[in-house]
């Protein structure tokens, strides 16, 4: 591994170094460093992600929810006062190790443990005052987004037409059901963006930390509340954060667990409105579409058909199914 270890352990003052272990993740390249005085989280951050801008906006929105008592835990600090490094074109950061298991995919008890924690993450972030757009208005749920990320690949594999078809229709119909004038009128808030098991750390019962937040911003709050729907109530696989065929796998859409996770977020927090359990089910679509579109550009080409290909039509059948089930 081509790891500037000593570096690190020198710019952000971690102690002597003693070894380096790999973690997961399918962009940025993630580490857990050792070094004398304990473990801590090294990122080399993906080069997408690394607009100066970006960098800051996301630094602040982790110091603004930890301050507040959020389980997030903001960047470790340069000895020059940075929260990154740049090492010729690479950028480092470095996070306190926080002691914890993976989210379990499908328990409820770590649902209701995560309802509970983003419920409270939302309504701290309501007054968040910075502002920062990633990918479209929408997020990378945006339905015009999404059309024109469907079309590269399209361009790239025009093979891959007849799948692509069916992710076409279900952006438009989404896209109807739910326009920009409705979404923007819904409850925004300072949202993680990427709520995965992968993501989220559990200790004792409560959630110890979110973790990554490449894609936090000001969105509406069921933005999050969708992929959670999606990646956190239960899979037939295992559910593997580092491999975009499991991340990306269909959910078993188990309503009594939906309920639970909504449930325990509208106790904890603000119920939802009526507006906000319609939008809901089109916002999922499209939460399914990203996982799916996105998703097919980090495979390999040949492989774009089969991915795509994985059970579209009838699952979008049961996502409206299931979800107005839940939601109630």
């Amino acid at each position: 591994m081509n790891i500037p270890s000593h570096h690190l352990c020198v710019q952000f003052n971690l102690g002597e170094f003693v070894r380096v272990d790999v973690a997961g993740g399918t962009r940025n390249r993630n580490l857990i460093l050792h070094t004398d005085r304990g473990r801590w989280f090294v990122r080399e951050r993906y080069a997408g992600y690394c607009e100066p801008e970006r960098i800051q906006f996301d630094h602040e929105c982790a110091r603004y929810l930890a301050d507040r008592g959020a389980p997030v835990v903001p960047p470790r600090s340069t000895r020059d006062g940075e929260t990154f490094w740049c090492d010729g074109n690479t950028v480092w950061e470095v996070y306190p190790f926080v002691e914890g298991r993976p989210f379990r995919d499908g328990s409820r008890d770590d649902l209701i443990a995560l309802g509970e924690s983003l419920a409270f993450f939302h309504k701290i972030g309501c007054d968040f005052p910075l502002q920062f757009e990633k990918a479209a208005p929408r997020g990378e749920t945006d339905p015009d987004r999404l059309r024109s990320r469907l079309d590269d690949l399209e361009r790239a594999d025009p093979e891959i037409g007849e799948a692509a078809s069916l992710y076409r229709d279900a952006l438009i119909k989404a896209g109807v059901d739910l326009p920009f004038d409705a979404y923007s009128q819904l409850p925004y808030t300072l949202i993680h963006g990427d709520l995965q098991p992968a993501n989220v750390l559990v200790k004792d019962g409560r959630i110890a930390a979110f973790v990554d937040l490449d894609w936090c911003g000001r969105q509406t709050r069921i933005y999050d509340i969708g992929f959670i729907l999606l990646c956190c109530c239960g899979h037939d696989a295992p559910f593997d954060g580092a491999d975009i065929w499991s991340l990306t796998q269909s959910p078993r859409l188990d309503c009594d667990l939906m309920r639970d996770f909504l449930r325990a977020y509208q106790t904890a927090g603000v119920p939802l409105s009526a507006e906000e359990k319609t939008a809901l089910v089109p916002q999922v679509i499209l939460s399914w579409c990203e996982m799916r579109i996105d998703g097919a550009h980090k495979v390999p080409k040949d492989k774009r058909g089969e991915f795509l290909s994985r059970e579209p039509v009838q699952f979008q059948r049961l996502i409206r199914q299931t979800l107005r089930e839940a939601v109630g």
